[in-house]
């Protein structure tokens, strides 16, 4: 089956007066806190996708800031630049060494609204030339002494540093560190990390590989959008990033080749090798629902398109009919569902109440699963259609979909 539990932790970040500055997001296996992290590229990539695609930024950090920790390959890699810019803090592990590029890389990052700290930051010379993109330095007060943690202070005070004191365990620590000059502060003295799950659907290993071949030699929209069209995971994973991502704009989605457009090749490509890193990509043998999903939105497409003749229409009836199984997948109220997604009103409006021409093609289409053609007959005497036409769109819609399974 491709619907899995992903999960993230999270322990919040917090200011003098105890009020949440941010979270830091961390990368978690299961329901435990620990973490046990054999790839940094793969843990980072999976916090990512968990924040972008499958939790959601407004439920994991609301209007707070996040903490992503990230290393050079994530650095050159550009990933990054999916996450929200305005609410994204960039800590640069202890591991990291910080080369000409690394810093230059991060340089860019940060003109491009990118805010950085330093994670477990132990005063080195080499570190100099990066101090003019960091803007937080965390210190570890579990592995710093008193007198070191001072010594530090005042090496630092010429420079413009927000501090934040990560590990504070009592009140006294906390006391202690704000009378120091420390403005933000993490550990269990506030909270424990907790850990957040969600469901999430996978797409396979081979269509994340065929997507990320037709972004690379910029195929033509057309064929990208039938990609999707065949895998309704893809589209709903690509729904709920647009929801999430940095550049989403308010703008109201009405079709896959609408969400295609508004992120572009580029971004694209960015999305999709970020799934591969995170792993969300493998082969699983296929769920039901998502073909139950696909033979929706198709027939419910050619429905409107033979009612209506408007391709705007039939783009809205595919929507629905791909995204009415949403809340079996997720399992979770259909409302739920769709406040993760920005979709247009009407489409909202059918999936949720049944209203307009798109709820009445959603329940003929659910009537039709359940063989009550006495309802569907009444139904489509009301569009001039016969049980015949529906029929014929059954068919036309079985044979597309049997062709691409072969």
């Amino acid at each position: 089956m491709a619907i899995n539990d992903v999960f993230i932790g999270r322990q919040p970040v917090l200011d003098r007066h105890q009020r949440i500055f941010g979270y830091e997001l961390l990368f978690r296996g299961g329901q435990t806190n620990g973490a046990n992290v054999l790839d940094n590229v793969q843990a980072t990539a999976s916090v990512m996708v968990n924040t972008l695609n499958n939790i959601g930024v407004r439920r994991l950090i609301g209007k707070h800031n996040g903490f992503v920790n990230v290393d050079e390959e994530i650095l050159r890699s550009g990933l990054v630049e999916l996450l929200p810019r305005e609410q994204s803090v960039l800590e640069i592990l202890e591991t990291v060494k910080l080369t000409s590029d690394v810093i230059g890389q991060c340089m860019k990052l940060r003109n491009d609204g990118y805010r950085f700290a330093l994670d477990d930051f132990v005063y080195q010379e080499a570190m100099v030339p990066i101090f003019d993109v960091v803007e937080y330095i965390k210190i570890d007060i579990l592995a710093t002494s008193r007198t070191e943690i001072e010594e530090l202070i005042k090496r630092l005070r010429k420079y413009r540093f927000t501090l934040l004191a990560e590990k504070v365990e009592t009140k006294e620590d906390f006391d202690y560190l704000r009378d120091l000059g420390f403005n933000l502060f993490q550990g269990y003295f506030f909270a424990k990390p907790s850990v957040i799950t969600a469901k999430s659907v996978s797409p396979s290993h081979a269509v994340l590989i065929e997507l990320l071949r037709l972004l690379s030699r910029e195929a033509e929209l057309h064929h990208i959008e039938q990609l999707f069209r065949r895998n309704p995971e893809l589209h709903i994973k690509l729904l709920k990033f647009l929801n999430s991502a940095a550049f989403y704009t308010v703008q109201s989605v009405t079709s896959i080749l609408q969400s295609i457009m508004l992120l572009g090749y580029r971004t694209l490509q960015k999305w999709v090798t970020l799934l591969l890193f995170a792993g969300t990509g493998y082969d699983v043998e296929t769920n039901p629902l998502f073909e139950r999903a696909a033979m929706r939105g198709r027939m419910g497409e050619l429905l409107a398109k033979r009612i209506t003749g408007s391709e705007a229409d039939a783009d809205r009836a595919f929507m629905c009919g791909v995204l009415s199984l949403i809340d079996v997948l997720f399992q979770i109220p259909i409302e739920q569902a769709l406040t993760e997604l920005s979709l247009d009103q009407d489409i909202k409006d059918a999936l949720i109440q049944r209203k307009g021409l798109l709820g009445s093609l959603l329940t003929i289409l659910e009537n039709l699963e359940l063989e009550n053609l006495v309802e569907i007959n009444g139904s489509l005497g009301g569009y001039g259609l016969t049980l015949e036409d529906l029929f014929a769109i059954e068919r036309t819609a079985t044979i597309e979909y049997e062709n691409y399974q072969e």
